[in-house]
């Protein structure tokens, strides 16, 4: 990989968040932890024991409570041993009211929220 995770230029705030994530790509079942995450996709610890294809689409759940998770599909967009940065393909409108909420409770500028909403319509 010749740029590192923490230089290239983003259009979307990326907020630390650490969890637990599951990957879906055809029957197999990965665990990860997201590290930061954004509107427009996510940066995790590469699962263990994986391959990596970068052109497939993996769905995601991030459990967030009881009776909250986000869901999507997501693609590798750069990968190297340790880290992989994940973009959305596809994210259902629930999904998405509770990742906007969970960005703006993390966010301290919700004037910045609200552009970055903006920007993806």
């Amino acid at each position: 990989m010749s740029e590192s995770f923490g230089q290239e230029k983003r259009n979307y705030k990326r907020i630390p968040f650490i969890a637990e994530v599951l990957l879906t790509r055809e029957g197999q079942i990965l665990k990860s932890m997201i590290l930061d995450i954004s509107l427009k996709g996510m940066l995790l610890d590469a699962p263990d024991d994986s391959v990596v294809d970068a052109g497939a689409v993996y769905k995601v759940e991030l459990v967030l409570g009881e009776d909250v998770s986000i869901r999507m599909e997501a693609s590798i967009v750069r990968q190297d041993s340790y880290l992989w940065g994940m973009q959305w393909e596809n994210i259902d409108i629930e999904s998405l009211s509770h990742l906007r909420r969970l960005l703006e409770l993390n966010l301290n500028d919700a004037d910045e929220m609200h552009r970055e909403i903006a920007e993806l319509g």
